[in-house]
């Protein structure tokens, strides 16, 4: 049962990284497309989402070397393992997106209070273009799951969003010459990815500062440690994230005063097992008699 686990995690994972580099090789590719299309057009939009997209391809190449590194084994220098490469990815991938959001909004203020003549077939053609490159490499990367891919994932969401809305302009300019829709849009799509960002890197904060995770169900695991033969109660608990999906957690463990040394070893296998249910990968577990604890508890 665990190596069956262990070959999908690791097949999971290497899905994960090979459709984060595809979704780069798209929006690399298309960025070149859009950079001279909105020459063609004289569209600021399309132009300023050209660099925005060179900023994204670069976020994405960033994302498939952090999460190829983050599946290394534990060695000397990393005892934990490399999963918060993955982490520090989404991390760095959500500032760009911040930053680039930010960028957008501030040209789009700019264009609303002047906006320009666009050449509407063009942005039509760019537009269908934009929404069918991005909704693949979404589609892929909607496969996967952690931190670092629903950061790319808000990279792909917000081109896809804004090519919506370049799509809705450009029929809207087939019949009135409203060119300040495109800049209201732009900001309207740039908060929300605002707020998605915002959350996304609050939980990449959380795990870098090792808060409790709050995915481990602590009281059911507590309960099932607790329920085993000569175990009397747990206390001393820290717990924290690996990366999104993975725990680790010391705890001590108060044993009957005449469990033997094969017993305590026996409690142990069971606790790790227990453990494993919960996706506690690394633990630490220190046991105490029940005299010990009880003296130390008074001394308190």
């Amino acid at each position: 049962m665990g190596n069956d686990h262990g070959h999908n995690h690791n097949h999971h994972a290497h899905s994960g990284s090979k459709n984060i580099l595809i979704a780069f090789l798209l929006n690399f590719t298309f960025a070149i497309v859009e950079f001279i299309g909105g020459l063609y057009t004289n569209s600021m939009a399309i132009l300023s989402d050209s660099l925005h997209d060179f900023g994204d391809s670069m976020a994405l190449l960033l994302s498939y070397f952090m999460e190829k590194y983050s599946k290394k084994d534990p060695d000397a220098k990393y005892t934990f393992g490399y999963k918060r490469f993955s982490v520090l990815s989404a991390m760095i991938n959500g500032l760009i997106l911040f930053l680039g959001s930010l960028f957008v909004i501030k040209e789009a203020f700019e264009r609303v209070f002047n906006p320009s003549e666009i050449h509407q077939e063009g942005m039509l053609i760019l537009a269908i273009l934009g929404i069918v490159v991005n909704s693949i490499a979404a589609w892929r990367l909607s496969k996967d799951e952690g931190l670092n891919q629903k950061m790319v994932m808000l990279h792909l969401l917000e081109d896809i969003l804004g090519w919506v809305a370049v799509f809705i302009v450009s029929i809207v300019l087939f019949f009135k010459p409203w060119f300040v829709l495109d800049s209201i849009l732009s900001i309207l799509i740039s908060i929300l990815i605002l707020k998605n960002v915002y959350k996304n890197l609050l939980e990449t904060f959380k795990i870098l500062l090792q808060k409790f995770p709050n995915d481990l169900e602590l009281d059911s695991m507590e309960k099932e440690i607790k329920s085993l033969r000569d175990v009397i109660d747990i206390h001393c608990i820290q717990g924290w994230s690996l990366d999104s999906s993975s725990f680790a957690l010391n705890l001590h463990v108060v044993a009957k005063d005449q469990s033997t040394i094969k017993e305590i070893d026996s409690i142990k296998r069971d606790i790790k097992e227990i453990l494993k249910k919960y996706d506690v990968e690394q633990s630490s577990i220190e046991f105490e008699s029940q005299s010990y604890h009880c003296d130390h508890s008074l001394k308190k």
